[in-house]
């Protein structure tokens, strides 16, 4: 393992208190990239957030088997070389674990993020909340194929009415919105505004993403179209809670990260009316994120039982529908054959199938069942989305896996 400090957040909320403009505030956590850094290490100091508990009854351990990756050389989506360093950089990488055949054989950080530092998933939050509707699926909780109005009546005048929950596990409701979270003026805007963590236009904000929900329009037939929307996976939450009786969080804890046998508890923000943000509030440690990557390679099975039920790894692992994703804007980080399939991004390559969960700024989890790799990773992008620099990182780390295969 190695830890650099030679690249800090300077002066962000330093000192006893800190200067007055050099605070963080939730409303301005996106505002210039070193407090986007910051936040996204420190979400707990400036957001509501609720716990989710790893239960403490064991940890599973990650035995280690170092290798000297640094000068690998890998290759991008142009097919231009470049060195497993060379990829850390060029992705601005905060913190990365690489594991072969559960072993680790990379790990480091840079910056202020350490072994134990929770860090923000952004959107892989989505495929957590994925394997707990699986667990809930399993114990004949939750219907994938029935009416999201069956469990949320409310939303009968919404978008969401006539859609099953399996479109807003795969992302193909047909709902007029547009998922842009460098625009304040899209219903993405507006829902960071809910959250806090955009300056509020009105009242109500922050406020309920629930409520939001029910104010939304239809555009289309769901099913028929890849529609990349985060308040699906919020909804999908409200269902959850509506299905059993219990909030989010404590799914989260009790369907998953208490299973996992996990390092460390984690946490989940909250938007202004207090409901989890499953579109993207999770924060945990590198290594635990790992863990969950290792459970996903050996088919829901981790610290000596089943976390979720191997239908769901084969089920993602066989993808969505090919053609509804490749005519979608949304497809563009992964190359032909890729697809969506219960909050994991897939791609179907001649030889072998990676499935990931992605997040804004960079975060990845990388799973490929037939090298025997995990990757995780957290980054502190420029943009919160850059397609090229994703398609980028996903080529250089097939290409890892053929290294290390």
């Amino acid at each position: 393992m190695t830890v650099s400090r030679d690249d800090v957040e300077g002066d962000i909320m330093v000192g006893f208190p800190p200067p007055r403009g050099q605070r963080v505030t939730a409303d301005r956590v996106y505002s210039t990239p070193a407090i986007t850094r910051w936040f996204m290490q420190h979400v707990r100091e400036v957001e509501r957030t609720a716990d989710v508990s790893s239960g403490r009854v064991s940890v599973a351990t990650l035995p280690v088997a170092a290798m000297p990756l640094g000068d690998v050389v890998l290759r991008d989506a142009d097919g231009a070389a470049l060195t497993f360093d060379q990829m850390l950089e060029r992705t601005s990488t905060d913190g990365i674990l690489v594991l072969r055949r559960g072993h680790v054989v990379a790990e480091h950080y840079r910056g202020t993020l350490g072994p134990t530092t929770p860090h923000l998933y952004h959107s892989i939050t989505k495929s957590l909340g994925s394997c707990v509707a699986a667990n809930l699926t399993e114990e004949g909780l939750l219907d994938p194929e029935e009416p999201v109005t069956t469990y949320v009546p409310e939303l009968a005048g919404s978008a969401y009415a006539n859609a099953r929950v399996r479109h807003l596990l795969d992302m193909t409701v047909a709902i007029r919105y547009t998922e842009d979270h460098e625009n304040d003026d899209t219903e993405d805007g507006r829902l960071d505004r809910l959250c806090g963590v955009k300056p509020s236009r009105a009242p109500h904000e922050p406020g309920s993403a629930y409520e939001f929900a029910m104010t939304t329009a239809r555009d289309g037939e769901h099913g028929e179209t890849f529609h990349y929307v985060s308040l699906n996976t919020t909804v999908l939450g409200w269902v959850m809670e509506r299905a059993t009786g219990v909030a989010v969080p404590r799914l989260l804890s009790d369907k998953l990260w208490s299973r996992l046998a996990t390092e460390d508890d984690a946490y989940v923000a909250l938007d202004g009316a207090g409901s989890a943000q499953l579109d993207g509030g999770f924060c945990s440690s590198l290594r635990d994120l790992a863990r969950f990557g290792q459970m996903l390679l050996q088919d829901g099975s981790f610290g000596g039982g089943q976390v979720v039920p191997a239908w769901l790894v084969e089920q993602v692992r066989k993808g969505g529908d090919k053609a509804v994703f490749a005519a979608s804007p949304d497809s563009a980080m992964l190359p032909s054959g890729g697809s969506y399939r219960d909050c994991f991004w897939v791609c179907e390559r001649a030889d072998h199938t990676t499935f990931m969960g992605l997040g804004m700024y960079g975060q990845m989890l990388y799973v490929n069942q037939m090298a025997g790799l995990v990757v995780a990773k957290f980054s502190s992008q420029l943009r919160p989305a850059d397609d090229v620099l994703g398609a980028h990182t996903f080529h250089a780390l097939e290409t890892l896996a053929e290294v290390l295969a």
